[in-house]
């Protein structure tokens, strides 16, 4: 009988502990750390401005399309400083929204909307670059980048929905945004750097799919 107790104040401890942060997680946690301390005075800049954070959205995904059509039109370090600059009115929107208290509904779904048309717009942008270099494996390997990150973001929000993190795997959008802003800033010195990138992400895509399926799965199976 002492056993049979022990044995269940164990187990119910064990479903009481917080759950061990991922890898991902913790990647995660450090970009926001760095980015909270090395883009702070622009942070406290545009806090002070008192803008929307809706507003800095939009503007963030204006330039995230614009980042698609530059490298559409084969003007790659203009796409590099434009997507570089998407990604850090990304972060600004959601620290100025804390800022100034205005976290809402509507903006959390504005924010993830204009990811995925920044998603959209960078490999969108990397397949007509390589349609028209008519380099046809790098036109399909644009287009499984473009499905692996609509599928990464759709499980996350699946999972959020059921409340499971859906953070795992080394592939989170800020890392994408990081890899592709080398890919691209260094292909002027080889055109192999952003190949590579691309082969790169792609591995690390199915890597950061697979570890969030198996998330989701053992949190349903407890």
């Amino acid at each position: 009988m002492e056993g049979d107790i022990t044995i269940d104040v164990n187990d119910a401890a064990a479903e009481d502990a917080p759950a061990e942060p991922t890898t991902g997680q913790k990647m995660d946690a450090g970009l926001r750390w760095f980015s909270d301390h090395f883009f702070g005075p622009l942070l406290w800049l545009f806090s002070n401005l008192g803008l929307s954070p809706n507003i800095i959205t939009i503007f963030g995904m204006a330039l995230a399309i614009a980042s698609g059509y530059a490298l559409a039109v084969s003007k790659v370090p203009l796409a590099a400083i434009l997507f570089t600059l998407s990604g850090v009115f990304d972060i600004i929107d959601g620290y100025v929204a804390k800022k100034l208290d205005k976290i809402t509904v509507f903006g959390a779904f504005l924010d993830s909307f204009s990811d995925r048309i920044g998603d959209a717009a960078v490999y969108l942008g990397l397949t007509v670059y390589y349609l028209k270099l008519s380099d046809g494996i790098y036109v399909g390997l644009a287009l499984v980048l473009l499905v692996l990150s609509f599928l990464i973001s759709y499980i996350r929000a699946r999972a959020e929905a059921l409340d499971i993190p859906g953070k795992a795997g080394l592939m989170a959008r800020a890392p994408r945004i990081i890899a592709i802003c080398i890919g691209l800033y260094f292909n002027g010195l080889s055109p192999w750097i952003l190949k590579i990138v691309m082969w790169v992400l792609a591995a690390l895509l199915v890597e950061t799919l697979v570890e969030r399926l198996f998330e989701v799965w053992r949190a349903l199976e407890r």
